[in-house]
């Protein structure tokens, strides 16, 4: 957060800021060569982009202003190209199952990293309780790639992330009642919590979404009685971590706080990426993002 000073960065202005096809479209990464954590990165910031995306389509459905229906459809189109670069960064020799164990990946070591700097005790727990569950959740992919491909999983997180037994995935099935939580007061909470809300929604939302896109297309039975399986326990997830953020904000304020979010996720992945290439994608998309050429005009 030190290093993220937004409003003293210069943006891109709007109309600079729509690509072409040669733009949008990128060289994937080496599934082989990669560092498991730019991976990741790709994973978790086309979670963010893809979040933003979405709460724009739906609030724009419950705003009558003209105006800033015209402004949120341009900053939509360029969030959704945002979106195909650094999803098209997966390279399509990548099996589902290998990157389902890159969405694990990002689950378990974002979680453990954002309770560990999360200042509210409370979001704090949330976080420590769904991690148990994440746990379980790479740990049983890892056991599915070894039983359908004879395959270490290591080969995808290369021995940074542990693979281990969680709490069992049994056991996280709960009753809706059950994933009802507290939301922070906004006027009260701290900015790292309000971007720890945004960030781990976001990418929880993501991996619900591609568990149900595509464990339909897996052959293996087993496989996909696992990924319907898990598909349920993320919309907890999701449920439980989307209550944590304060209903009281306008819708304006929602998708402020999103761009402003998008702009420090890129910061944080363009500080810490070690492919030289896919960082400057990083840095580009992060001046896109500051909040001077962003629905923070609204």
């Amino acid at each position: 957060m030190a290093q993220f000073k937004p409003f003293e960065m210069d943006g891109i202005p709007m109309e600079s800021e729509y690509m072409n096809w040669e733009e949008i479209i990128q060289e994937p990464y080496d599934k082989m060569d990669v560092d498991p954590y730019t991976r990741t990165r790709v994973i978790l910031m086309n979670g963010i982009e893809t979040n933003s995306v979405l709460t724009s389509h739906a609030v724009e459905r419950m705003v009558d202003n003209p105006e800033i229906k015209k402004q949120m459809a341009e900053i939509r189109r360029a969030d959704s190209q945002q979106q195909q670069t650094v999803d098209w960064l997966n390279p399509p020799d990548q099996t589902i199952l290998e990157t389902t164990l890159g969405y694990e990946q990002v689950a378990v070591d974002l979680t453990a990293n954002l309770a560990q700097h999360e200042p509210d005790s409370y979001v704090k727990s949330t976080l420590d309780f769904a991690l148990l569950e994440d746990f379980d959740h790479l740990y049983r992919y890892g056991c599915l790639m070894q039983i359908l491909n004879g395959e270490d999983p290591e080969q995808i997180t290369k021995g940074k992330t542990d693979i281990k037994p969680g709490r069992p995935t049994s056991m996280e099935h709960r009753h809706p009642d059950d994933s009802m939580r507290n939301h922070y007061d906004k006027d009260k909470a701290e900015l790292k919590t309000k971007m720890n809300y945004i960030t781990i929604t976001s990418g929880e939302q993501q991996t619900e979404l591609f568990y149900k896109s595509h464990g339909n297309m897996c052959s293996d039975d087993l496989a996909r009685r696992l990924y319907s399986e898990i598909a349920e326990i993320e919309e907890q997830h999701v449920t439980q971590y989307g209550l944590l953020g304060d209903p009281n904000e306008t819708m304006l304020e929602k998708v402020a706080m999103i761009q402003l979010n998008e702009a420090y996720n890129y910061c944080s992945a363009a500080l810490t990426e070690p492919n030289r290439r896919i960082r400057r994608y990083g840095n580009t998309l992060h001046r896109w993002k500051s909040p001077t050429s962003t629905c923070v005009q609204i």
